[in-house]
Parts: C-alpha cells; structure tokens; sequence
C-alpha cells in the first residue's frame, strides 16, 4: 500500500469515526436533557426514547466498524457492540409490555457491555487515537450500567434522572471523543 493511499485510508477513518462520535454524543445528550427535566414521562416513553437511541447508535457503531475499521484488529468487538446495542434498542422499542426491573436491566446491561468492548478496544488504540478518552467513556459507561441494575425498583423519576445524567455525561464523553478526532485529523492534515 503506497503512502498516499495509507493517508487516504487513514482520514477516512478519522472522518467516521469523527461523524459517529459527534452523531451518537448529540443523540445522547439531547435525550439526556429530555429525561434529565422531564423525569415524570412515563416508563414506556422513557424505554423508546432509550430504544431509538440505542438502535440509532448501534445501527452507526456497525456500520462504522465495517466500513472505517474493517483493516483493525478490534472492528468485531466494534460490530459486536453496534448489532447488541441495535438489538436492545429494538427490544426496548417493541417489547411495550416489559416491566421496570426488565427495561431497567436491558439498559444497564447494554451500558456495561458497551463500556466493557469500549476498554478493551482503548487498550488496541495508540494514544494519538484517543486511548484516553475511550478508557474513559467505558469506565463511565460501565459505572452508569452498575448503578442503574443496583436499583432496579427505583421509581420511572428516579429512573428518568439517573439514565438522562448517565446519558448527558455520555453524549459530552462523544462530544468530546468526536473533537479529539477533529483535531487529530487537523494535525494529520497539516502535517502533508
């Protein structure tokens, strides 16, 4: 592979994963804020705004781990991680007659094994590619995933405010992620 050809690959790759980042932290924060000042919806409401979120950015996350990460080594744990959260977000969208403790686990067990796949992928990511706050977008994952399964039987408020802060942090953690990338796409670029 020449080296033009390397640059190429390599830009296109900053560029979705970019895209994605920056997609999945608005979607996140936007439904964080909607839970975080308006707890009262009901818990079926919450589920499919939850479900909508999760197929949208399990939908992104496949798509991005065939087309952009398809050369590394990690792109499975990627696709694995897009097609479960794709698939709990279908779940929470069409299964209307699940109870709390069920939502509830789908959520906080999506969140878990995403920041799981999401450690280990920062371990296979040089530093100039973000290690740092991938490491730290699956510990908070993780930690948001553990206190939403430890109460289950919390009431739809408290479910609403614990998940829309879970998912404001979340979305800013992407955000974040999606600027890091810009500017390691800025400095590639200059770098020519």
């Amino acid at each position: 592979m020449t080296a033009a050809a390397e640059d190429r690959s390599t830009m296109d790759l900053l560029r979705g994963s970019r895209i994605t980042a920056y997609s999945i932290g608005f979607i996140s924060l936007v439904a964080g804020l909607v839970l975080l000042f308006r707890p009262d919806r009901e818990l079926q409401i919450i589920a499919i705004i939850l479900g909508f979120l999760f197929v949208v950015s399990g939908f992104g996350q496949a798509a991005e781990a065939v087309t952009t990460h398809r050369r590394g080594t990690y792109w499975g744990l990627l696709l694995i991680r897009g097609l479960i959260n794709f698939g709990f977000g279908l779940a929470l969208i069409f299964w209307t007659g699940a109870t709390v403790n069920v939502i509830v686990w789908l959520v906080g067990l999506d969140f878990v094994i995403t920041g799981l796949i999401a450690v280990v992928v920062s371990f296979m990511v040089g530093k100039e590619g973000g290690r740092g706050a991938l490491l730290l977008e699956g510990i908070v994952t993780i930690g948001i995933g553990i206190v939403i399964m430890v109460w289950p039987n919390a009431t739809k408020n408290v479910l609403g405010v614990v998940i829309g802060i879970g998912l404001a942090l979340l979305g800013l953690l992407f955000l974040f992620s999606g600027y890091q990338l810009s500017k390691v796409k800025a400095t590639l670029s200059s770098g020519r």
